[in-house]
């Protein structure tokens, strides 16, 4: 029988294989020494061939048809090569990604942390093109950056943006703040501060009848009527009118609401929205003007807002 019990006398891959015993095929051998290898024997099954790599030396196990069709990898190779990469960032490579995928693997960084880490970046950051950075040194650092400022990191941001993170204000507020504003000191809490972003808003729906037709406009402002009179360069031609307004708590909340209605709309109705050279002769704005046929859309739009409907979960409101 080809299958035999009996193993090689060296580890394959790590393990001891079984010996199958059956031809070698000349072309598979012409093949592998192409492409690196030498074919040491046979192994498993049928289908599989036990190579010698030429670069380390070390056996590896791959499949009849790879060899043949393929350009087969030394996994002890790129196993060394990764090994040396980490070593030259000051990392150390521990094993394979404890998620199991592939191309990643877990690392012990420089700060002594253990994280998972994509191979090719820390190639990458080896040869200098990029840094490495720890997940627990990041949200430490975070963490004491908020705490100079008299806040407290939470954790994820309720928003789905990358660049925002939870705290805690001293007098027990919760808010999204970006990170960057955060580290400057540029930020207001919006349960007691004095700013605008803690005083009362609304979000606000304009119509304006221009020339070649009329459009609509979404906003915020604690003050809808004085921001309709601000935003036109001549009222008596476009005739701007506010069409409903809802209220919101605080001005920080309104921004929030008002970016993620926007966000809303321009990915369920893009159509929507009218090009900026149809209205900047008339109006003193630059973007975020839409067709009339959006009225109705975004009035149903703020009923759901005042239902309890959040436009930045990324849920649908209908």
């Amino acid at each position: 029988m080809p299958i035999t019990n009996t193993t090689y006398a060296f580890p394959i891959d790590g393990e001891f294989r079984r010996i199958h015993r059956g031809p070698i095929l000349a072309n598979w051998q012409k093949a592998a020494h192409a492409k690196g290898f030498t074919i040491v024997g046979r192994a498993v099954s049928h289908e599989h061939l036990v190579l010698g790599c030429k670069t380390c030396g070390s056996p590896t196990l791959k499949r009849v048809s790879v060899v043949r069709d393929h350009n087969p990898e030394c996994p002890h190779c790129i196993r060394t090569r990764r090994e040396n990469a980490a070593a030259g960032y000051g990392a150390t490579l521990l094993g394979p990604d404890p998620k199991g995928k592939r191309h990643y693997g877990l690392y012990e960084l420089p700060c002594g942390h253990t994280d998972r880490r994509q191979h090719k970046r820390v190639e990458t950051a080896a040869a200098g093109g990029h840094k490495l950075g720890c997940g627990v040194c990041l949200k430490a650092r975070h963490a004491a950056e908020a705490e100079a400022q008299g806040w407290q990191l939470i954790g994820k941001a309720e928003r789905k943006d990358v660049g925002y993170r939870r705290y805690e204000h001293e007098c027990g507020h919760l808010q999204d703040v970006t990170i960057a504003n955060m580290r400057h000191g540029d930020v207001d809490c919006a349960g007691c501060g004095e700013s605008w972003t803690c005083k009362p808003s609304k979000i606000y729906l304009l119509r304006f009848n221009l020339p070649e037709f009329p459009v609509t406009k979404l906003g915020y402002s604690n003050n809808p009527e004085f921001r309709m009179r601000q935003v036109q360069y001549d009222p008596l031609v476009t005739q701007g009118a506010v069409i409903r307004d809802i209220p919101v708590p605080t001005g920080h909340q309104a921004v929030r609401i008002e970016k993620a209605l926007h966000s809303f709309i321009a990915a369920s109705w893009p159509d929507l929205l009218v090009p900026p050279d149809n209205f900047e002769p008339h109006l003193r704005t630059i973007s975020e003007i839409y067709d009339r046929r959006a009225e109705a859309f975004v009035s149903d739009l703020f009923d759901a807002v005042v239902a309890g409907w959040d436009p930045s979960s990324g849920t649908p409101p209908f």
